[in-house]
């Protein structure tokens, strides 16, 4: 329901036939609309998912970021807010808050001899937009500490219990053959 209709559904009923009043309410009505809709593109902005994309470029500057020119919509939103989040001390928590704003999510970071270690446990193989989360680990992170970041990749004795109908659903790059398993920074 519109808000001139709304209006004019809380008029007494005498007055819902006043071609007058329903003038007046149909300029209110329009004025409340537009309103409306621009409190819900502001609403919008609050929420990294939800960014307009005529909003971008102003977080983007605002933020100094140069974004990819094949960057999608869905990749542009997720490093302003792993970019937005990456400010203040650095600790394990702030890198996970980073690392739980990248799209793909699923990454466990953890400090084991000396390293910090990001753990992939969402999708299989190399994860789509790996630089980008990097490039902002390597932003944030203490400059003398190294990284180390591991896949998961499917394995032989997993394609053993799939069915012919699972592995057509698989991609060839989510396989561990002769790959090098754990990268190093």
């Amino acid at each position: 329901m519109s808000n001139q209709e709304s209006l004019i559904k809380n008029m007494h009923k005498i007055f819902r036939e006043d071609l007058w009043l329903q003038e007046i309410f149909k300029s209110g009505g329009i004025s409340l609309d537009e309103i409306q809709t621009a409190i819900n593109i502001l609403e919008s902005c609050y929420w990294f998912d939800t960014i307009p994309l005529e909003f971008l470029p102003l977080y983007e500057k605002l933020l100094i970021i140069t974004p990819d020119k094949n960057a999608t919509v869905e990749n542009r939103r997720s490093f302003i807010e792993a970019k937005w989040k990456s400010n203040g001390k650095c600790d394990l928590l702030l890198i996970q808050a980073v690392c739980n704003s990248w799209k793909n999510g699923g990454v466990s970071v953890k400090f084991i001899d000396g390293k910090i270690q990001l753990k992939f446990n969402g999708a299989y193989g190399i994860p789509a937009d790996l630089p980008s989360l990097l490039s902002l680990i390597e932003n944030i992170k203490p400059a003398h500490l190294p990284y180390s970041y591991i896949f998961a990749y499917l394995l032989v004795r997993d394609m053993r219990q799939m069915t012919v109908g699972e592995l057509r659903t698989r991609k060839l790059n989510m396989f561990a053959f002769n790959k090098k398993l754990e990268g190093y920074n």
